[in-house]
């Protein structure tokens, strides 16, 4: 099935807590083609949380594509804890009303659809109550409209609050949805801390102290993956709220952590050191020097009182504006701002002695200290070797500063420039040949504007974490969030200790959290964790060279997930012959040098458009703080979707293989069961256990883990379940 339940799609829960959304399936007639789809025009969602409960809207529109006036039923699963309001749908000017089914009458009409159809998509709400409306006639190339109300009360979990609206309409249309959105006004009886969409990039706006305003839209689009929304109830200066799943008893866990800042409108001018080093080499000649400059100008006006900075322009030689820091007056803005404009380029590029004269400048007066360092290209004089100028940066910084680091377009090195970024607790940016300096310095400019709080330290009381990330957790921000991934080891209550510095005063906060074991539409946490790690190892190989240990969990974690990379392409990129199931079969062993083999060729180029991309696309997915698609690889600057090879459902990958999708840690694994697609005992595995309706609604054949058993969903198999292996896959 194409394209069938990405990455996100995760969310698409058969029990629990999800909602559904509404579609149209067509009834079969003669001349309709096999599993005929309408178009879904545009689906928009109206949201509004008055905390604890929540009001829905949704305003959707079909269009039927097939020339002829068709007979069809629109479907939508019954909200879990929701009492619909209004459902009202309107043919032209036609009202319609809808009948409500119960589970077990919903469970019979889903399975009839699937049969006629030989379409198993719909299985993914198995167990679900339904509201169906007949739709007759619906005319050829006409709009049909629906809106649809409903209440629902909404999950919280120690003071953080969840909305969740399942947004998958990718296969109940056929083509592209013209415009898709989701707006939520949030009204809390607390204050709203940290707004997190664990699926979608939003806007926020902040409305004041217990309300926000959250958007996501988009054009052309079919949507594939469940709006997950979360927001906190925060009733301290600093909030830290905690999300966890664990799979079963026998392994480890994984936990979210939400950092956030006292509300904005509270938020102080914490003083702080600022160094900006410029490259003013002859490369930078044109429109790069004018944008650095504009850019430059900004960051300066910016500058709170109180802060402290200097500006350190470098090309042959290294220029200071002055001996040392200054404070950050109207006046010496504006004589900064005259010399920023009064720069020249010429020469070539002393990145060394740039470097060294910053970090010699930084003061110990226990402000923060950021450093703002610019290139356009390779050190071409002075001291040039990479080993020598990283060590002596991070030896003379010794973690007073962070550095953030800005490469302008390929011609850099982007591994020196990682490595500084890395070793001096900043981060490395990169502004490609079409972007402007300019915009992307001021945003982050802007962003570190005002430290929140600094040198934080996060540990928890009575429960063992590892492989925590980000790693050291960076500095907080007044208007962003820090979001932390980790492992656990045991379910238990326990104490988050966050500790740091708020301008001069140290901080020393003790939060209640519980690490649980969730439910099922909490798996996301694994599966970003798992991006996380697998971009922090390969980072690290890229880097500093590759390692048997690490080789091998990158191996395992990209396998079980499904996460593909530029570097674990070769999961599902293999020759005719060797289709995705032999390659899962392989030694660990074959895999591991496949993987070093691919490090090597693309680590080896340490400039170039290839070095660069590689750097921003393992950052970002270090970053990620919304699992993407599967199947997106960076490679030469370019995207590759595998999305036909490979899926995740839940936190578990499957690989296609000649058209069968299996469940990627039981690949190697033979069969113990074969049953018949849309038989008796098809329908008698949704019977017994609705929540495995998400992976067989992957497509005509799926291979998965049902207790003990591995089953294959194919064309021949049983056709009947016997009590005994009823008892056997499912208990007594």
């Amino acid at each position: 099935m194409k394209k069938a339940l990405m990455s996100l799609g995760i969310f698409l829960i058969l029990s629990g807590t999800a909602l559904a959304d509404g579609f149209i399936i067509p009834r079969p007639e003669p001349w309709l083609p096999p599993k005929a789809l309408v178009d879904v025009k545009y689906h928009h969602v109206y949201a509004t949380i008055n905390d604890p409960t929540a009001s829905t809207r949704i305003e959707q529109a079909f269009v039927n594509p097939h020339g002829r006036a068709i007979e069809a039923d629109y479907i939508f699963p019954i909200p879990e804890n929701a009492a619909i309001s209004r459902f009202t749908a309107y043919v032209g000017d036609r009202k319609m009303e809808a009948e409500l089914l119960d589970a077990d009458d919903a469970r019979r009409i889903y399975e009839d659809i699937v049969r006629k159809r030989k379409d198993p998509a719909l299985l993914e709400y198995a167990g679900r109550g339904i509201y169906r409306l007949r739709i007759f006639p619906m005319p050829p190339d006409k709009e049909v409209r629906v809106v649809i109300e409903y209440d629902q009360t909404l999950k919280s979990d120690n003071g953080t609050v969840e909305y969740l609206y399942p947004l998958n309409t990718e296969k109940y249309s056929r083509k592209n949805l013209e415009t898709c959105k989701v707006e939520v006004e949030i009204e809390s009886f607390e204050d709203v801390g940290a707004v997190y969409c664990a699926s979608h990039e939003i806007k926020t706006e902040r409305k004041g102290d217990k309300s926000a305003r959250v958007v996501y839209s988009d054009e052309d689009v079919k949507p594939d993956q469940d709006f997950l929304l979360y927001f906190t109830r925060q009733n301290s200066d600093f909030g830290f709220h905690l999300l966890s799943y664990k799979e079963n008893s026998r392994d480890d866990g994984f936990f979210l952590g939400i950092l956030s800042p006292p509300l904005d409108n509270d938020r102080k001018e914490v003083d702080k050191n600022v160094i900006f080093v410029l490259d003013t080499s002859g490369s930078m000649r044109g429109e790069k020097i004018e944008q650095a400059k504009n850019a430059l100008k900004y960051c300066l006006r910016g500058l709170n009182r109180g802060d402290d900075f200097n500006i350190i322009a470098y090309s042959d030689a290294v220029r200071p504006y002055q001996d040392d820091l200054i404070r950050a007056s109207r006046n010496e803005i504006e004589e900064a701002v005259e010399y920023v404009s009064s720069m020249r380029d010429n020469g070539g590029t002393n990145i060394y002695d740039a470097l060294d004269r910053a970090c010699r400048s930084i003061p110990d007066d226990g402000d923060p200290t950021y450093v703002i360092f610019l290139t356009d290209g390779l050190p071409t004089v002075g001291n040039t070797d990479m080993e020598s100028i990283i060590k002596n940066t991070t030896k003379m910084n010794e973690g007073r500063a962070r550095l953030f680091v800005f490469g302008v377009g390929y011609d850099v090195n982007a591994h020196l420039l990682d490595r500084l970024a890395q070793e001096n607790r900043g981060a490395p940016e990169y502004v490609l040949p079409e972007e402007d300096i300019e915009v992307k310095v001021s945003r982050m400019f802007s962003k570190i504007s005002y430290p929140a709080l600094t040198d934080i330290n996060l540990k928890f009381s009575g429960v063992n974490i590892e492989y925590v990330y980000p790693e050291p957790v960076p500095d907080l921000f007044y208007g962003s969030e820090i979001i932390v991934t980790g492992r656990f080891d045991d379910t238990g209550k326990s104490s988050a200790v966050v500790t740091g510095k708020s301008g001069d005063r140290n901080v020393n906060h003790k939060y209640p959290v519980q690490f649980s074991a969730g439910n099922s539409k909490d798996d996301f946490i694994a599966l970003l964790w798992a991006n996380r790690r697998i971009g922090y190892l390969l980072q690290q190989m890229r880097l500093h060279g590759t390692s048997d240990e690490l080789l091998d969990e990158v191996v395992e974690l990209s396998k079980k997930y499904g996460i593909l990379t530029e570097y674990t392409s070769f999961l599902v990129t293999g020759n005719e012959d060797m289709m995705a199931e032999e390659i899962m079969r392989e030694s660990p062993l074959f895999l591991k040098k496949l993987l070093a083999d691919n490090m090597e060729v693309l680590s080896a180029p340490r400039s170039g458009r290839s070095a660069v991309t590689q750097s921003k696309g393992l950052g970002m997915q270090q970053g990620m703080t919304q699992n993407k698609r599967a199947g997106y690889v960076m490679i030469e600057g370019q995207e590759r979707d595998y999305g036909e090879r490979v899926t995740q459902v839940g936190a578990q990958g499957f690989f296609n293989s000649s058209g069968n999708w299996i469940q990627a840690d039981i690949a190697d694994k033979d069969v113990d069961m074969r049953i018949q697609r849309f038989s008796e005992a098809y329908f008698q595995l949704i019977e017994n256990d609705p929540s495995l309706g998400r992976y067989l609604s992957l497509g005509d054949e799926v291979r998965l883990k049902v207790g003990n058993q591995i089953i294959q969903i194919s064309e021949d198999g049983k056709e009947r379940l016997s009590s005994n292996e009823l008892r056997m896959l499912f208990g007594s």
